[in-house]
């Protein structure tokens, strides 16, 4: 499945099931409380609040462009692609160290 084919299947399940998407939306903000207290007393503390911007517009930006995901402008479309394969390239270089890190020496 591609990106606009997930995007727009995405979308459908919201329109259908937006008392889901309130639910997981109240309990991702509650679930973030202790991240975001925490962050303050990390050493990386700028990452986790970048990942935390990324966690809480995302979904805002998919409300945003609801049926207009077609209509965004190309420098716009462009940028969200950037970023979903900038974050694709350090999740799998996390999850590789992660799944090999007995190898490290």
């Amino acid at each position: 499945m591609n990106d606009t084919r997930f995007r727009k299947a995405l979308i459908r399940l919201c329109e259908q099931r937006p008392e889901l998407r309130k639910k997981l939306a109240a309990e991702l903000k509650r679930s973030r409380e202790p991240i975001r207290k925490k962050a303050d007393e990390e050493a990386n503390y700028m990452v986790v609040q970048s990942l935390m911007k990324l966690a809480d517009r995302s979904p805002e930006i998919l409300e945003m462009i609801h049926s207009e995901a077609d209509n965004l402008d190309d420098w716009q479309e462009h940028a969200i692609n950037l970023a979903a394969e900038y974050i694709d390239a350090v999740y799998d270089s996390l999850r590789y160290r992660l799944e090999h890190e007995e190898e490290w020496p």
